[in-house]
């Protein structure tokens, strides 16, 4: 029997079988996928100021660290505002709006960036995140203007060669936080590895709650005589690292109290026009277990100006060679 020819027969049926399971599969598609883009081309016309509100509210009042909100009537909050910020002539008005309204929750990481905020923070992200310099024949000078991303390949490059020093004055006056990550390679330079750095509770302690260590990502161990500066803009992960070589009793602190900004943000979202929010979600306390939101690091030696700081420095690790 010639079976390419005694199967000529069946290939109609085949392919009106093929094509309808072609069909049934385009409808199924199509029952999926339309109503989706039905409802993005309605939330697309809507005005942009509702979209960003929306945005904003929504995601503070599913995620905020605060389930009570610290006692204020958010929803009331929403009430108000909204007529506000829909009716808001600029995005500069809309946003002036968004911060007033997320003021009132009180903490220091919930926050609204607008589009020209985030193009401002694009120009001073290029500056350099690490410097480092001798001060004197005996003494080398570190500073972390922040931590961004994959700080500890460069942690390990300033200890290369400050770290032959007997000591170091670390500066992380004016620095702004950053990563927990980069935070944890530079508390890993100067502290044990394992050595607890801070603790953050989500909303919800029972089941969100978390320990950072320092680790040895930085590569490089300085175990000479150690000199932090801070100041009042120091502030989040800057103030954790501070407050652990503090609590260990690693380091001597110079400067001013720092910014009590510690908080932890697991929430950035992009805004319809570009902008961004950012949401607290978690509580931050130091290696004893207090919280540093508006408390701080205080220091061990107060000294207020530049110049005045860093001659308290040099004469605490004179001291300390003597």
């Amino acid at each position: 029997m010639n079976w390419e020819l005694s199967a000529v027969p069946y290939w109609p049926i085949h392919r009106r079988r093929i094509a309808r399971r072609r069909a049934i599969a385009c409808a199924i598609a199509a029952a999926i996928v339309v109503p989706l883009l039905l409802v993005r081309a309605q939330l697309q016309a809507e005005p942009v100021g509702r979209r960003v509100f929306d945005a904003v509210t929504a995601t503070v009042t599913d995620r905020y660290v605060d389930p009570a909100f610290h006692g204020i009537q958010w929803a009331k909050l929403v009430a108000y505002y909204r007529p506000l910020v829909e009716a808001a002539p600029t995005t500069a008005a809309r946003y002036a709006l968004l911060r007033a309204m997320l003021a009132q929750l009180g903490d220091s990481h919930t926050a609204v960036y607008s589009p020209a905020d985030l193009r401002s923070d694009e120009l001073e992200s290029r500056t350099p995140t690490i410097t480092w310099r001798d001060l004197t024949p005996r003494v080398g000078y570190v500073r972390i203007a922040s931590f961004p991303d994959s700080l500890s390949t460069a942690i390990g490059w300033a200890l290369e060669i400050e770290g032959r020093r007997p000591a170091i004055i670390l500066d992380l006056r004016g620095n702004p936080g950053g990563q927990v990550s980069s935070v944890d390679a530079a508390a890993g330079a100067f502290l044990p590895s394992g050595a607890l750095i801070s603790t953050a509770t989500g909303r919800w302690p029972a089941f969100e709650s978390y320990k950072f260590t320092a680790d040895t990502s930085a590569g490089t161990e300085y175990r000479g005589n150690l000199v932090v500066l801070v100041d009042s803009m120091t502030s989040s992960g800057a103030e954790t690292l501070a407050r652990a070589l503090q609590f260990y009793r690693r380091a001597t602190i110079v400067g001013t109290r720092t910014a009590g900004k510690v908080m932890g943000v697991d929430a950035e979202i992009p805004l319809a026009d570009g902008g961004l929010l950012r949401v607290a979600t978690m509580n931050i306390c130091g290696p004893d277990g207090r919280p540093l939101e508006r408390r701080g690091v205080f220091p061990d030696d107060v000294a207020n100006g530049d110049s005045a700081q860093l001659r308290t420095a040099l004469k605490l690790l004179s001291r300390a060679r003597s």
